[in-house]
């Protein structure tokens, strides 16, 4: 079992990486904008918006403090 968990990990690092097209690239900082405007329309949120909103304070900080070119 030990090989086959090895040998799945080098196939995964020796794996091409993905190749770019031009319109993803230019889509890229729309996405970019967008999750930096979602992440602070949260981070403004006081304890009862999200409350009304059903959302959980603890999640909705760590989303609103992620850098806005992660997922």
């Amino acid at each position: 079992m030990g090989t086959i968990m090895a040998n799945s990990q080098v196939a995964r690092w020796a794996a091409p990486w993905p190749l770019w097209s031009a319109g993803s690239l230019l889509r890229l900082p729309q996405l970019w904008l967008k999750r930096y405007q979602g992440r602070s329309e949260l981070a403004a949120l006081d304890a009862d918006q999200m409350r009304d909103c059903g959302l959980d304070p603890e999640m909705v900080r760590h989303e609103a403090v992620k850098p806005f070119w992660r997922e």
